[in-house]
């Protein structure tokens, strides 16, 4: 029993020691990392005339479009400003979902640098989600611009946005490193990620109120919650819809679930990352 216990501290000694190597490396490679993002935000506009102009216009055009819509159809409905509603939780799953699809893939599709060349590894799934975050910036930019523009009532809460946005990167990061570590040894990964965004979608609260789930479901709301980015949809609605002004029944917060995303997004963080480092060894001969 002693031999095993002290096999064991060995080998988290052993991991430990190299995470923290890791870690340092990663560093070291800063300015990669701010070219590979450099690198993703100008493949995705290559050869197109307005360039980094539609990551403003695609949020906008949005926000007509269901400004006139939601108010043709629900007029007189129990959510008002939908469109408001709407926006302040679609486009944070559309950066949720961006970032994960393309990190994923993100060592496969660079396989030939992979093969040539060393450097941290796990800088390719956060150049994805780090090219991903400027396009989600510059999104909600344009989204606060047209708040500002048709008088919205903030809230102080929205001085969150930093930290909502880190717990969200937290989150996505951990996924990222288990998924694009997969993909690596399993190709169908990237497929079973496309099915289960879709899924994962409609048990967000994006597109209905979290009070459809309450009243209809209400002894499944605590699984329901369980779900981290059900949570982290609830807070950007609670900071930037604001409910306590428009429609009290629109959002519901529970301190325990959103204790959770903190701890799950920390957990899934670390663990990915373990995971990542560990696999990474046979990617060179699996791509």
């Amino acid at each position: 029993m002693d031999t095993e216990a002290a096999v064991t501290k060995k080998k988290k000694v052993e991991l430990e020691t190299r995470l923290s190597t890791r870690l340092k490396d990663l560093f070291s490679h800063h300015e990669l990392l701010r070219n590979m993002i450099t690198k993703e935000l100008k493949v995705k506009y290559k050869s197109s005339v307005l360039g980094f102009l539609w990551s403003f216009i695609n949020p906008l055009v949005m926000l007509i479009v269901f400004s006139i819509v939601f108010s043709i159809f629900t007029r007189g409905g129990d959510i008002q400003w939908y469109a408001v509603y709407l926006m302040s939780a679609l486009l944070p799953w559309n950066f949720f979902v961006g970032s994960l699809m393309q990190a994923t893939s993100s060592v496969v599709a660079n396989a030939g640098l992979v093969k040539k060349i060393y450097f941290p590894r796990e800088i390719l799934p956060i150049s994805a989600v780090g090219a991903n975050l400027v396009h989600f910036l510059l999104q909600s930019a344009v989204f606060f611009v047209f708040l500002l523009i048709i008088g919205w009532h903030f809230s102080i809460l929205v001085l969150l946005f930093p930290l909502v946005t880190l717990l969200e990167c937290t989150f996505l990061l951990g996924l990222a490193f288990f998924l694009s570590a997969a993909d690596v040894y399993l190709r169908d990964t990237q497929h079973f990620v496309e099915v289960l965004t879709m899924a994962w979608f409609w048990i967000t609260p994006i597109v209905y109120p979290i009070s459809l789930v309450r009243d209809a479901f209400p002894d499944m709301l605590k699984f329901y919650l369980a779900n981290p980015m059900a949570n982290i949809a609830l807070i950007w609605q609670y900071i930037i819809y604001n409910p306590k002004h428009y429609a009290p029944h629109a959002a519901y917060i529970s301190r325990w679930g959103i204790l959770g995303t903190v701890l799950v997004s920390i957990a899934l963080l670390i663990g990915g990352y373990i995971f990542f480092v560990r696999k990474e060894r046979g990617f060179a001969q699996q791509i």
